[in-house]
Protein backbone atom coordinates (compact mmCIF):
# COMPACT_ATOMS: atom_id res chain seq x y z
CA UNK A 1 0.00 0.00 0.00
CA UNK A 2 1.38 3.50 -0.36
CA UNK A 3 2.06 5.52 1.59
CA UNK A 4 0.63 9.29 2.05
CA UNK A 5 2.61 12.29 1.42
CA UNK A 6 2.41 16.19 2.06
CA UNK A 7 1.69 17.66 -1.08
CA UNK A 8 4.91 20.19 -1.99
CA UNK A 9 4.94 23.57 -2.11
CA UNK A 10 7.78 26.22 -2.67
CA UNK A 11 8.97 28.79 -0.34
CA UNK A 12 7.00 31.95 -1.84
CA UNK A 13 3.71 29.95 -1.85
CA UNK A 14 4.21 28.63 1.38
CA UNK A 15 4.87 32.60 3.04
CA UNK A 16 1.87 33.93 1.52
CA UNK A 17 -0.53 31.29 1.85
CA UNK A 18 0.22 31.31 5.41
CA UNK A 19 0.63 35.14 5.54
CA UNK A 20 -3.02 35.65 3.75
CA UNK A 21 -4.21 33.62 6.60
CA UNK A 22 -2.96 35.86 8.76
CA UNK A 23 -4.34 38.80 7.17
CA UNK A 24 -6.62 40.99 9.36
CA UNK A 25 -5.57 38.97 12.66
CA UNK A 26 -3.03 40.20 15.36
CA UNK A 27 -0.20 37.43 15.57
CA UNK A 28 3.42 37.35 16.39
CA UNK A 29 4.45 35.57 13.31
CA UNK A 30 7.44 37.44 12.53
CA UNK A 31 10.41 39.03 15.05
CA UNK A 32 13.85 40.04 15.64
CA UNK A 33 16.11 40.08 17.97
CA UNK A 34 19.43 42.05 18.59
CA UNK A 35 22.09 39.83 20.73
CA UNK A 36 24.05 43.26 21.34
CA UNK A 37 24.73 46.39 20.58
CA UNK A 38 28.36 46.14 20.85
CA UNK A 39 30.00 45.88 17.45
CA UNK A 40 34.08 45.91 15.91
CA UNK A 41 33.84 48.50 13.40
CA UNK A 42 32.98 52.34 13.77
CA UNK A 43 30.71 52.60 10.94
CA UNK A 44 29.69 56.74 10.84
CA UNK A 45 26.08 56.26 9.64
CA UNK A 46 25.46 53.19 12.51
CA UNK A 47 22.28 54.68 15.11
CA UNK A 48 23.81 52.34 17.37
CA UNK A 49 27.91 52.58 17.71
CA UNK A 50 28.91 51.26 20.71
CA UNK A 51 32.48 49.91 20.87
CA UNK A 52 33.22 45.73 20.86
CA UNK A 53 34.22 46.61 24.50
CA UNK A 54 31.81 48.76 25.73
CA UNK A 55 31.10 47.93 29.82
CA UNK A 56 27.84 49.02 29.56
CA UNK A 57 26.46 47.42 26.90
CA UNK A 58 28.15 43.92 28.27
CA UNK A 59 26.32 44.48 31.62
CA UNK A 60 23.02 45.46 29.92
CA UNK A 61 23.00 41.87 27.47
CA UNK A 62 20.93 39.06 27.65
CA UNK A 63 23.05 35.83 29.19
CA UNK A 64 22.80 32.93 26.55
CA UNK A 65 20.21 31.33 29.01
CA UNK A 66 18.14 34.17 29.49
CA UNK A 67 17.98 34.19 25.26
CA UNK A 68 17.02 30.62 25.09
CA UNK A 69 14.01 31.36 27.09
CA UNK A 70 13.03 33.84 25.34
CA UNK A 71 13.18 31.80 22.15
CA UNK A 72 10.91 29.23 24.02
CA UNK A 73 8.74 32.14 24.82
CA UNK A 74 8.19 33.29 21.18
CA UNK A 75 8.13 29.79 19.78
CA UNK A 76 5.29 29.01 21.98
CA UNK A 77 3.70 32.17 21.00
CA UNK A 78 3.83 31.24 17.04
CA UNK A 79 6.91 32.97 15.58
CA UNK A 80 8.30 31.57 12.74
CA UNK A 81 10.42 33.82 11.37
CA UNK A 82 13.35 35.23 13.27
CA UNK A 83 16.02 37.85 12.13
CA UNK A 84 19.10 38.02 13.86
CA UNK A 85 21.13 40.75 14.28
CA UNK A 86 23.26 43.41 16.46
CA UNK A 87 25.75 45.33 16.71
CA UNK A 88 27.44 42.75 15.45
CA UNK A 89 26.14 39.15 16.70
CA UNK A 90 29.13 36.88 16.11
CA UNK A 91 30.81 39.02 18.58
CA UNK A 92 29.35 37.16 21.02
CA UNK A 93 31.27 34.19 22.30
CA UNK A 94 28.43 32.06 23.28
CA UNK A 95 26.77 33.71 19.83
CA UNK A 96 26.62 29.94 18.26
CA UNK A 97 24.90 28.52 21.80
CA UNK A 98 22.08 30.77 20.93
CA UNK A 99 21.95 30.32 17.09
CA UNK A 100 22.07 26.42 17.42
CA UNK A 101 18.90 26.39 19.96
CA UNK A 102 16.96 29.16 17.76
CA UNK A 103 17.69 26.03 14.38
CA UNK A 104 16.87 23.41 16.81
CA UNK A 105 13.35 25.44 17.84
CA UNK A 106 12.12 25.44 13.89
CA UNK A 107 12.54 29.06 13.03
CA UNK A 108 13.32 30.53 9.85
CA UNK A 109 16.24 32.92 10.42
CA UNK A 110 17.60 35.49 8.68
CA UNK A 111 20.98 36.42 10.29
CA UNK A 112 22.69 39.96 9.46
CA UNK A 113 26.40 40.44 9.73
CA UNK A 114 29.43 42.36 8.72
CA UNK A 115 30.99 39.35 7.71
CA UNK A 116 34.99 40.68 9.03
CA UNK A 117 34.33 38.09 12.01
CA UNK A 118 33.79 34.61 9.90
CA UNK A 119 36.38 32.12 10.54
CA UNK A 120 36.84 29.19 9.03
CA UNK A 121 35.57 27.21 12.08
CA UNK A 122 32.14 30.22 11.85
CA UNK A 123 31.49 29.14 8.28
CA UNK A 124 31.87 25.34 9.08
CA UNK A 125 29.33 25.72 11.52
CA UNK A 126 26.87 27.99 9.19
CA UNK A 127 27.56 25.65 6.67
CA UNK A 128 26.24 22.95 8.76
CA UNK A 129 23.17 24.37 9.54
CA UNK A 130 22.78 27.62 7.35
CA UNK A 131 20.17 30.33 8.19
CA UNK A 132 17.15 30.79 5.74
CA UNK A 133 19.04 33.89 4.99
CA UNK A 134 22.47 35.48 4.94
CA UNK A 135 22.83 39.29 4.73
CA UNK A 136 26.49 41.02 4.91
CA UNK A 137 26.62 44.48 4.52
CA UNK A 138 28.81 45.77 1.87
CA UNK A 139 30.61 49.50 2.46
CA UNK A 140 32.22 50.17 -1.03
CA UNK A 141 33.93 48.34 -3.71
CA UNK A 142 37.54 50.11 -2.47
CA UNK A 143 39.28 49.43 0.36
CA UNK A 144 39.30 53.45 0.72
CA UNK A 145 35.84 53.32 0.49
CA UNK A 146 34.76 50.52 2.71
CA UNK A 147 37.07 51.54 5.50
CA UNK A 148 36.27 55.28 5.43
CA UNK A 149 32.62 54.20 6.39
CA UNK A 150 33.61 51.48 9.23
CA UNK A 151 36.98 53.52 10.45
CA UNK A 152 38.90 50.20 11.31
CA UNK A 153 41.41 49.69 8.90
CA UNK A 154 41.85 46.32 7.08
CA UNK A 155 37.84 45.46 7.57
CA UNK A 156 37.52 45.65 4.15
CA UNK A 157 40.10 42.59 3.98
CA UNK A 158 38.40 40.67 6.52
CA UNK A 159 34.87 41.38 4.92
CA UNK A 160 36.08 39.97 1.71
CA UNK A 161 38.07 36.82 3.49
CA UNK A 162 34.41 36.34 4.80
CA UNK A 163 32.54 36.16 2.09
CA UNK A 164 34.97 33.91 0.43
CA UNK A 165 35.13 31.26 3.35
CA UNK A 166 31.53 31.31 3.27
CA UNK A 167 31.53 31.01 -0.87
CA UNK A 168 33.82 27.67 -0.61
CA UNK A 169 31.26 26.00 1.62
CA UNK A 170 28.32 27.04 -0.97
CA UNK A 171 27.29 29.78 1.09
CA UNK A 172 25.64 32.57 -1.08
CA UNK A 173 25.02 35.26 1.39
CA UNK A 174 22.45 38.89 0.31
CA UNK A 175 25.05 41.63 -0.07
CA UNK A 176 23.62 45.04 0.66
CA UNK A 177 24.40 48.46 1.53
CA UNK A 178 23.67 51.11 3.14
CA UNK A 179 23.92 54.23 0.67
CA UNK A 180 25.52 57.47 1.77
CA UNK A 181 27.14 60.46 0.82
CA UNK A 182 30.72 58.14 1.75
CA UNK A 183 29.82 55.31 -0.80
CA UNK A 184 27.37 56.50 -3.38
CA UNK A 185 29.92 57.29 -6.13
CA UNK A 186 30.54 52.79 -5.46
CA UNK A 187 27.31 51.98 -6.01
CA UNK A 188 27.22 51.25 -9.13
CA UNK A 189 30.28 48.85 -8.72
CA UNK A 190 29.19 47.46 -5.58
CA UNK A 191 25.80 46.10 -7.31
CA UNK A 192 27.84 44.89 -10.48
CA UNK A 193 30.28 43.00 -7.94
CA UNK A 194 27.53 41.14 -6.55
CA UNK A 195 26.22 39.75 -9.84
CA UNK A 196 29.32 38.79 -11.00
CA UNK A 197 29.63 36.81 -7.76
CA UNK A 198 26.42 35.64 -8.28
CA UNK A 199 24.69 36.92 -4.80
CA UNK A 200 21.75 39.56 -4.26
CA UNK A 201 22.36 43.03 -3.92
CA UNK A 202 19.96 45.54 -2.35
CA UNK A 203 20.62 49.00 -0.70
CA UNK A 204 18.66 51.15 1.47
CA UNK A 205 19.21 55.01 2.20
CA UNK A 206 17.40 55.57 5.59
CA UNK A 207 20.04 56.81 8.16
CA UNK A 208 18.61 56.52 11.40
CA UNK A 209 19.97 59.08 14.23
CA UNK A 210 21.81 58.25 16.80
CA UNK A 211 20.13 55.67 19.54
CA UNK A 212 21.59 58.18 22.26
CA UNK A 213 19.81 61.31 20.08
CA UNK A 214 23.20 62.15 18.01
CA UNK A 215 22.26 63.52 14.68
CA UNK A 216 25.69 62.66 13.08
CA UNK A 217 23.99 60.02 10.68
CA UNK A 218 21.62 62.72 9.07
CA UNK A 219 24.88 64.15 7.68
CA UNK A 220 25.22 61.42 5.73
CA UNK A 221 22.02 61.11 3.96
CA UNK A 222 21.20 61.91 0.20
CA UNK A 223 19.17 64.27 -1.53
CA UNK A 224 15.82 62.88 -2.34
CA UNK A 225 15.77 63.65 -4.85
CA UNK A 226 19.22 62.18 -6.06
CA UNK A 227 17.53 58.87 -4.03
CA UNK A 228 14.62 58.94 -6.87
CA UNK A 229 17.00 59.24 -9.43
CA UNK A 230 18.81 56.19 -8.38
CA UNK A 231 15.29 53.70 -7.95
CA UNK A 232 14.08 55.41 -11.18
CA UNK A 233 17.29 54.50 -12.91
CA UNK A 234 17.65 51.00 -11.47
CA UNK A 235 14.94 48.68 -13.22
CA UNK A 236 14.62 45.89 -10.91
CA UNK A 237 14.12 48.67 -7.54
CA UNK A 238 11.31 50.80 -9.80
CA UNK A 239 9.44 47.40 -10.50
CA UNK A 240 9.77 46.46 -6.98
CA UNK A 241 8.01 50.12 -6.30
CA UNK A 242 5.83 49.84 -9.13
CA UNK A 243 4.37 46.48 -7.64
CA UNK A 244 4.44 48.14 -4.02
CA UNK A 245 2.14 51.32 -5.09
CA UNK A 246 -0.26 48.23 -7.07
CA UNK A 247 -0.57 47.02 -4.09
CA UNK A 248 -1.43 50.04 -1.53
CA UNK A 249 -2.53 52.66 -3.36
CA UNK A 250 -6.45 51.90 -2.55
CA UNK A 251 -5.60 52.09 1.00
CA UNK A 252 -7.60 53.89 3.20
CA UNK A 253 -5.87 57.05 4.90
CA UNK A 254 -5.86 56.59 8.42
CA UNK A 255 -4.33 59.24 11.69
CA UNK A 256 -1.68 56.25 12.83
CA UNK A 257 1.73 57.13 12.57
CA UNK A 258 3.09 53.87 10.94
CA UNK A 259 0.79 51.52 8.50
CA UNK A 260 3.07 48.51 8.89
CA UNK A 261 3.26 45.25 10.46
CA UNK A 262 4.57 46.51 13.98
CA UNK A 263 3.15 45.39 16.81
CA UNK A 264 0.06 43.30 14.37
CA UNK A 265 2.52 40.69 12.80
CA UNK A 266 5.58 41.64 14.12
CA UNK A 267 7.93 42.87 16.91
CA UNK A 268 11.73 44.00 17.94
CA UNK A 269 13.61 42.29 21.07
CA UNK A 270 16.68 44.91 21.82
CA UNK A 271 20.16 43.18 23.46
CA UNK A 272 18.82 44.19 27.17
CA UNK A 273 15.81 42.12 26.55
CA UNK A 274 13.14 44.94 26.14
CA UNK A 275 10.53 44.11 23.89
CA UNK A 276 9.52 46.68 21.02
CA UNK A 277 6.97 46.81 18.33
CA UNK A 278 9.90 47.85 16.14
CA UNK A 279 13.89 48.68 16.44
CA UNK A 280 13.07 52.04 15.28
CA UNK A 281 10.55 52.62 17.69
CA UNK A 282 12.17 52.72 21.48
CA UNK A 283 9.27 53.76 23.67
CA UNK A 284 7.19 51.96 25.01
CA UNK A 285 9.38 49.16 25.58
CA UNK A 286 8.60 45.88 27.99
CA UNK A 287 11.24 44.15 30.01
CA UNK A 288 10.99 40.51 29.16
CA UNK A 289 13.01 40.00 32.31
CA UNK A 290 10.29 41.03 34.67
CA UNK A 291 7.52 39.56 32.49
CA UNK A 292 6.50 37.63 29.80
CA UNK A 293 6.02 37.49 26.24
CA UNK A 294 2.53 36.52 26.30
CA UNK A 295 2.04 39.17 28.96
CA UNK A 296 3.44 41.62 27.12
CA UNK A 297 1.69 41.12 23.50
CA UNK A 298 -1.68 40.71 25.38
CA UNK A 299 -1.37 43.30 27.88
CA UNK A 300 1.45 46.12 27.07
CA UNK A 301 0.56 45.65 23.30
CA UNK A 302 -2.99 44.96 23.50
CA UNK A 303 -5.06 45.49 19.75
CA UNK A 304 -7.06 48.78 20.73
CA UNK A 305 -3.76 50.40 22.08
CA UNK A 306 -2.19 49.98 19.09
CA UNK A 307 -4.92 51.08 16.55
CA UNK A 308 -4.72 54.56 18.43
CA UNK A 309 -1.13 54.55 18.24
CA UNK A 310 -0.08 53.61 15.18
Amino acid sequence: MDCPSLPQVGYLEFSERLHDRMRGRRYPISGSIDLTERCNLRCAHCYINLPAGDPAALEEELSAAEWRGILDQVCDAGTLWLQISGGEPLLRPDFFDIYFYAKQKGFLITLMTNGTLITPEAADRLASWPPLNLEITCYGSSAETFERVTGIPGSHGRFRKGLELLAERGLRPRLKTMVMTLNRHELDEMRAWADDLGMDFRYDAVLDIRKDGGREPAGLRIPVDELVGLDVSDTKRAEGWRRFWADFKDVRPTDRIYQCGAGIRGYHIGADGRLLVCFAARQPGYDLRRGTFADAWERFLPEEVLSRVW
